[in-house]
């Protein structure tokens, strides 16, 4: 659940966005309706997402954890001319939903946008094939957040992205009481920020938002 700490600068924050596509509306609006609306990353956070996928000029790229298709607009938005995204949801009704926003996306773009139900940790393997990709969003589960970065390290290209969202686990990670997480979660994130943050295999880097977002790049 991301927190709010200023009303107010949420508020200008997201009047920053008011030209956005109508889709990322639309897909806000269908968290809002399912009550998930603070599991999905804000307006400012899609912008970093898309002008990082922009910069490293990506063109084949995958996230886990698909909800309602916001994130996955604005990896869309970012993405090179015939860029291809593949996107995890294991929720069908999720799924449904992103499915309808993100074909309207596709029609406007001429990208290709693939949903796939499922479990990730078992569908990423049936698209090995396609690969190597250009980089990865990681907002899934996070009891699996080290077994999606084994795959990634084998299957996202050198100098490609791996980008992960939630990685303080509101604090479980530094050891501030939670409910909402496990202990097995708190330790399967500990392991995977210990493991991204490996200089010999990662450039890296930490943005302090207030679920923690991790941008890594593969070593060359």
């Amino acid at each position: 659940m991301r927190t709010i700490k200023n009303q107010r600068q949420l508020e200008y924050e997201e009047s920053l966005f008011k030209g956005s596509d109508p889709l990322f509306h639309l897909a806000r609006q269908q968290a809002q309706k399912l009550g998930l609306l603070g599991i999905s990353i804000s307006f400012s956070e899609a912008s970093l997402l898309r002008m990082l996928v922009q910069l490293a000029n990506c063109k084949k790229f995958i996230e886990i954890g698909t909800l309602t298709g916001f994130s996955a607009l604005a990896i869309l938005e970012g993405l090179s001319e015939k860029g291809q995204l593949w996107t995890f949801e294991k929720n069908p009704q999720h799924a449904k939903i992103a499915k309808e926003i993100l074909h309207q996306a596709t029609d406007k773009s001429g990208k290709t946008v693939s949903v796939i139900e499922g479990d990730a940790e078992v569908q990423l393997n049936s698209i090995v094939n396609e690969g190597p990709f250009d980089g990865i969003f990681i907002d899934g589960n996070k009891s699996a957040y080290l077994k999606y970065l084994n795959w990634a390290e084998v299957n996202i290209k050198k100098g490609g992205l791996i980008i992960a969202d939630n990685v303080f686990l509101e604090g479980g990670v530094w050891g501030d009481p939670t409910e909402k997480f496990k202990s097995k979660q708190i330790e399967v994130m500990k392991e995977f920020n210990c493991q991204v943050s490996d200089k010999s295999k990662y450039s890296f880097s930490l943005v302090t938002t207030s679920e923690g977002l991790i941008i890594a790049k593969k070593r060359d």
